[in-house]
């Protein structure tokens, strides 16, 4: 679905919805270069949220597409388009 500016999954929603509401500081344990994908989007928290931000998530979650008048979708979660973030 389209969740927080972009199309993703309801893991990649989940994950961004508690990592903006409990204020988290992720540390990532190598270069803040981890691969972010399908099979590994649970290796590192830090990664994984600079990559929900990377595609165009954001912290308001206003959906004014509901009304046909919101913006169009920035990007896609690594789960809905793996071949999109392959490129970013």
């Amino acid at each position: 679905g389209y969740h927080y500016g972009v199309w993703s999954c309801e893991g990649c929603k989940a994950f961004f919805k508690r990592s903006i509401q409990g204020h988290n500081d992720y540390m990532c344990p190598a270069t803040n270069q981890c691969t972010i994908d399908k099979n590994r989007r649970k290796s590192c928290q830090a990664c994984r949220l600079r990559k929900c931000y990377e595609v165009g998530m954001m912290k308001g979650g206003i959906r004014k597409d509901r009304r046909g008048d919101g913006p169009k979708p920035l990007g896609h979660c690594g789960l809905y388009f793996i071949a999109f973030l392959a490129k970013v």
